[in-house]
């Protein structure tokens, strides 16, 4: 049966509250019994819609492909959106509905020396996925992340990021805050304002790109128009 048409029926296990604007559901199957995925697909929640056929959302898994028994998700939430109305009021134990797996956005093997994860909002639950999944089968490749958000309220997973980077040879991450306080002494701005710090025209480099639209336009124009980069070193998830 195709991925379209065969429904899981997974138990929320815990709900996570990141930040106000950022929910994780913890989710384990029950029917059927097992789940397949590879790192960097996404699922289909089917939001119950009463007698009508349900509404389906996307969301890109957070967790280790190895683990048949379920996944994780994160939400960011949109007022008045019809998926987060549904997940703002689970309360945990709920069974909920998904299709899937979807997407052939997949973590390219083998790596190049560099790679790099440039995220905003929830986009980081993709790039989550590739690490926890590949982590112990390419532990000595430079790994560069940066994780755009608006401000200091807003960003989360620093301690789930910095417990991944065990055993990684060389990993950076840093958060971009669009609109942070006076205090921060971090990167401002954009995500896509750093490009030039990852020397990428003379190190052999993969560039994944998830969340905002706007943010995967103006990265792909950088080194793809103006650097000249192959296509195939670039691949992206829009979240919008």
């Amino acid at each position: 049966m195709s991925a379209a048409r065969t429904v899981y029926h997974m138990r929320v296990t815990e709900i996570i509250d990141h930040t106000p604007g950022i929910r994780e559901l913890v989710l384990k199957t029950e029917t059927p019994g097992e789940f397949s995925f590879r790192a960097g697909q996404f699922v289909m929640l089917n939001v119950p819609q009463g007698e009508a056929k349900p509404i389906l959302r996307a969301y890109s898994i957070a967790s280790d492909d190895r683990n048949k028994n379920g996944f994780r998700l994160l939400f960011k939430y949109v007022e008045n959106g019809i998926a987060s109305t549904f997940v703002w009021a689970l309360k945990g134990g709920e069974l909920i509905n998904f299709t899937g797996p979807f997407g052939k956005v997949f973590f390219q093997e083998p790596p190049t020396p560099q790679v790099v994860f440039l995220n905003t909002g929830s986009g980081i639950s993709q790039h989550l996925c590739y690490l926890l999944s590949k982590k112990e089968q390419y532990p000595d490749i430079r790994y560069r992340m940066l994780f755009g958000v608006r401000s200091e309220k807003d960003m989360y997973y620093q301690k789930e990021i910095e417990s991944l980077a065990q055993g990684l040879k060389d990993f950076k991450f840093e958060f971009v805050l669009s609109r942070p306080e006076t205090a921060w002494t971090g990167k401002k701005g954009y995500v896509q304002h750093f490009l030039s710090e990852f020397d990428y025209k003379n190190i052999p480099t993969t560039f994944y790109l998830c969340g905002n639209g706007g943010m995967i336009k103006e990265v792909k124009h950088q080194l793809l128009e103006v650097d000249g980069l192959d296509k195939k070193s670039v691949w992206s998830e829009a979240f919008d």
